[in-house]
């Protein structure tokens, strides 16, 4: 029997992976300690925190979860995590042990690449339980068909959404192009040198203000990735070696869409915008331009708060919220792009997506 959702009883969550993200996210749902979220996250709580009392976070909160477990490879983590979120959540020794007693998962992930997403998800989706995968989704597309087959095969449902691609100040920026209709060419500035889990931002981007439909992919490049990263979060499956030491491609990404619009990733280092995390996109066509304002961390509350919801909605009624095929499409024109670095040609998708 498919699962058929828990209806509107409140979600028992299982949260992985206690780093940012796990930090990020987890406010959404739960209540926390201002003062040990300051200690744990610095920067988390200084976009969740009053500009006037620290002790209060203003967070937006989505109802309906509590935060039964949480996993960490590191076990001290998942008990600072724990003890940050008022003791509610029981910290687990396992993943195996995670998964007791919950209702779905969330896999959060601030700068890896996805390359453990799959052992990760694998033992909730094999018990039928619904799963929330960060992004990247997958770092190549047949782990990305591995993820989704698995949820199938074990009659569930997983599903992946980035900031950017749900952030509504980008939505309100897609909502100008009518004023210079038609627009053929987006050009994003996103972010390289943390590895795929920046160059998926800059593309998720692309993708919520032009969305699926990509034809074929052209990339250049590589960028250094930033140091002080931890290596175990990238991957030779999503990096490139050159010297002996890990560079990220696709430095420029080209799409091309069966529309006849054009898309530009520029994915620069991040010291280039090194305050904040801001995104940028501009609008072209011939009756000129249109540029978007800064996209950044206090502008991801509000694409935050979107997934969240989404995640609520696909829990509570069995139903798929993003589509596997926008899903695929998404890691295709990630490992498109490699490909086109790799081999200096443009790739379509259909070599990819076969």
């Amino acid at each position: 029997m498919a699962f058929k959702g828990i209806g509107n009883r409140t979600i028992r969550l299982a949260l992985l992976r206690c780093d940012t993200h796990g930090y990020w996210y987890a406010p959404f749902m739960a209540r926390c300690d201002a003062e040990l979220l300051a200690r744990n996250d610095a920067a988390c709580h200084y976009y969740f925190a009053d500009i006037f009392d620290a002790g209060r976070l203003v967070i937006p909160r989505v109802p309906g979860f509590e935060i039964a477990n949480c996993w960490d490879a590191d076990y001290g983590r998942a008990q600072a995590f724990a003890e940050t979120f008022m003791g509610t959540p029981k910290p687990c020794r396992t993943v195996k042990e995670a998964t007791e007693g919950i209702d779905a998962a969330f896999i959060a992930d601030c700068s890896g690449d996805g390359h453990d997403h799959v052992k990760l998800a694998t033992p909730f989706l094999k018990k039928g339980i619904p799963v929330f995968v960060d992004k990247p989704f997958a770092p190549t597309y047949r782990e990305c068909r591995k993820l989704i087959e698995l949820a199938r095969e074990n009659r569930t449902i997983v599903m992946s959404a980035s900031l950017l691609e749900y952030n509504p100040t980008a939505r309100r920026f897609r909502d100008r192009f009518a004023e210079i209709d038609p627009v053929t060419l987006v050009v994003a500035k996103g972010l390289g040198s943390a590895g795929l889990a920046g160059v998926i931002h800059g593309l998720a981007l692309i993708r919520n203000l032009l969305g699926d439909g990509v034809e074929w992919v052209q990339a250049m490049g590589t960028t250094p990735l930033a140091p002080g990263l931890a290596p175990d979060l990238n991957s030779s499956k999503s990096m490139v070696v050159e010297e002996g030491e890990l560079v990220v491609p696709m430095s420029y990404l080209n799409l091309h869409y069966k529309s006849g619009q054009e898309a530009l990733v520029i994915n620069t280092g991040i010291d280039t915008f090194p305050d904040r995390c801001d995104f940028y996109a501009s609008a072209f066509s011939r009756g000129g331009a249109i540029h978007s304002p800064a996209i950044g961390d206090p502008e991801f509350l509000a694409g935050g708060e979107v997934i969240v919801k989404l995640f609520r909605q696909m829990v509570r009624t069995g139903k798929q919220t993003v589509s596997y095929d926008s899903l695929k499409e998404k890691i295709a024109i990630v490992e498109a792009g490699r490909k086109s670095v790799r081999l200096g040609r443009r790739v379509y998708l259909h070599e990819i997506m076969k």
